[in-house]
């Protein structure tokens, strides 16, 4: 089993183009076409940044399977506990500071 057949495993029944797989694994550094050795740092974070694509896109509904707001939560829950894991940034995590209604202090 190739990489990519591996990784396409793991979110099997979601409608993604292969591009979005071949993008997240060049992006780690791992050749599609390799054989499949087991996960690594790399390739887990190849599977977050997967997660964080079917947490993103719209809601669809292709051959039986439908994207839930369920699904997108638990993909970011996921992918952030991956990428925490390898001291990698979440995508989806704001660190900017947020202004906030303190009017109820005065």
């Amino acid at each position: 089993m190739t990489n990519l057949e591996a990784l396409k495993s793991k979110v099997a029944g979601y409608p993604l183009s292969e591009n979005t797989f071949l993008t997240a694994l060049t992006d780690r550094a791992i050749q599609p076409t390799e054989e499949y050795s087991g996960k690594n740092r790399n390739f887990e974070l190849a599977m977050a940044d997967v997660y964080i694509v079917l947490a993103t896109s719209v809601n669809v509904s292709e051959g039986g399977y439908q994207l839930s707001i369920t699904d997108k939560t638990n993909f970011v829950k996921i992918a952030g506990k991956i990428y925490g894991v390898y001291g990698e940034p979440n995508p989806l995590k704001d660190d900017e500071p947020a202004i906030s209604n303190a009017s109820n202090l005065w």
